[in-house]
């Protein structure tokens, strides 16, 4: 996982290869809650759960290190 600050001091983190700001992690982990309450298939559930735990590691970074930084 590694952490991007451009000069507009937009902080993203690295996720799976793309670069994601605060909101659109957040908006990816309310995505995949729903996907969860409307019901998936064993093994979909166990990744999306997955998936979930990773967002919310990288959420965190990004979080740490917007506060580190202010």
């Amino acid at each position: 996982m590694s952490i991007q600050i451009n000069f507009a001091h937009d902080i993203r983190v690295e996720y799976r290869g793309h670069f994601y700001a605060e909101d659109e992690l957040r908006e990816s982990i309310w995505l995949v809650n729903m996907e969860l309450r409307n019901g998936l298939p064993r093994r979909e559930r166990i990744e999306a759960k997955r998936q979930i735990a990773e967002m919310e590691a990288a959420l965190e970074a990004l979080l740490n290190t917007a506060e580190a930084g202010h």
